[in-house]
């Protein structure tokens, strides 16, 4: 079988005894009908099924998601997970054509949430979502409060706001170095800059992948080699690897954004707060963006409807979080009555959960706390895991294994006999006329 004929691998992947199939119209009131799939794991018990919707929208969650639907098993859970429209399994109609773009929108997949759920016959569901799956389960529970039991949103994604914050946070931390832990960085930083030694527009999505899987330690031993004349080996390869793989934006089965992009770019607005300038983190957003209708506004303001969401919510960020800052995680629980813990709207207890050293999603950085999460979300005992310690808890793996990366591919670059340009050369220049010392505060040689 050819590895690209769809309508095969399609049938092939369908006759797995997990996967679903519940025919949608392409659009309300459409005669034209796709198969969207969905993959139900677990057995059935007193808790209601979980219903988890990751990050997209163009991951899938077939195959990115099977350890995960594993560990939830083990737990006794009963697991339910929509491929998005237009994603994976989900992308084609029947005949193996791709759905057209136009039929990707918000709506529309509300509808399919629902969908599933009639389908798989389940009255009342738990909704972990990801960023932007916990932007659809925060819209699903608004129009279906009778539906959801309760929620996770897992660094919820919630509009343009989340952008210009994210945006913010970088230059505060490494380009006007506002933190007194990054001040001396920001000071190199800006001056590795006004040297052309990095291109400024790779500044923020170099930087925030580094702080993302190694936090400041990692973003501080990568500026210091740079001042040090080494370190462009370790710049230039996550450069690449972030946005110089075309082929990482349609892997099948795995992340196909060429279709499902239009709702984070038209509808959402991902990069409305990209501006190019330096420690811009959105420019990797922005170039992907442009292969679609331009955004105009968010037509639904979400961060103001969910005030009058009480379904129980738990919210789960990351520290390191540089997709969605922690900060607006927290803000969703505090605009969210169903996040509230006790009765005085004045001074509510928080059902928040902050988890230290790991970033964005924690269905992928931190699956133990995630599945905790999920099975105590479950059995409605939200507030009781609020007291518990989670610092034993152990991260994910892969995560792990990125940090891990990055560490050694700076230390070689350390130790490396190789320089790239020579440090004389920038003694005399105006980064040594600056400020004689590097941003680890030690006197250059």
């Amino acid at each position: 079988m050819d590895l690209y004929d769809r309508p095969a691998a399609n049938e092939l992947l369908a006759s797995r005894n997990d996967v679903m199939t519940v025919y949608r119209e392409f659009e309300n009131s459409e005669g034209r009908l796709f198969p969207l799939r969905y993959v139900r794991a677990g057995y059935q018990s007193e808790l209601p099924t979980i219903m988890v919707l990751p990050d997209g929208p163009g991951v899938a969650s077939v195959f990115p998601y099977e350890i995960l639907r594993r560990d939830m098993v083990k737990k006794g859970l009963d697991v339910i997970m929509m491929e998005h429209r237009g994603v994976g399994m989900s992308r084609a109609d029947a005949q193996g054509n791709d759905l057209p773009v136009g039929v990707m929108s918000v709506e529309n997949v509300l509808d399919d949430v629902r969908a599933v759920l009639d389908h798989a016959q389940v009255p009342r569901v738990v909704l972990y979502g990801t960023g932007y799956g916990a932007y659809i389960a925060q819209r699903f529970a608004l129009r279906h409060p009778e539906r959801v039991f309760s929620m996770v949103l897992d660094s919820p994604f919630t509009g343009v706001r989340d952008g210009r914050a994210l945006r913010e946070l970088m230059r505060d931390l490494y380009w006007r170095g506002t933190f007194d832990a990054t001040e001396s960085i920001a000071r190199a930083v800006r001056m590795l800059v006004e040297q052309r030694i990095v291109p400024a527009e790779e500044t923020g999505a170099v930087l925030a992948a580094v702080h993302e899987y190694g936090g400041v330690n990692s973003v501080r031993d990568l500026v210091d080699l740079l001042v040090q004349g080494r370190g462009q080996l370790a710049w230039a390869s996550i450069h690449q690897i972030i946005t110089g793989r075309e082929w990482f934006n349609t892997t099948p089965y795995v992340y196909e954004n060429d279709l499902a992009g239009r709702i984070s770019a038209t509808e959402l607005g991902f990069a409305e707060a990209s501006d190019g300038k330096p420690l811009d983190p959105l420019t990797v957003y922005a170039r992907r963006a442009a292969k679609f209708p331009p955004f105009t506004g968010e037509s639904f303001d979400l961060e103001t409807a969910r005030r009058s969401i009480t379904t129980p919510t738990l919210v789960v960020g990351g520290a390191r979080d540089v997709i969605v800052p922690l900060w607006r995680s927290r803000l969703a629980a505090e605009e969210i009555p169903g996040a509230h813990v006790g009765s005085d709207p004045t001074n509510p207890r928080l059902r928040f959960i902050s988890a230290h050293n790991v970033g964005h999603a924690l269905i992928d950085s931190h699956i133990e706390l995630s599945v905790v999460a999920m099975r105590w979300a479950a059995a409605g005992a939200i507030d009781p895991l609020l007291d518990r310690d989670i610092s034993s808890l152990n991260r994910s793996v892969r995560n792990e294994a990125y940090g891990r990366g990055i560490r050694t591919a700076l230390l070689a670059e350390q130790y490396s006999p190789l320089k790239l340009w020579s440090v004389r050369s920038l003694a005399a220049g105006p980064l040594a006329s600056a400020d004689a010392r590097g941003p680890r505060g030690l006197t250059r040689r």
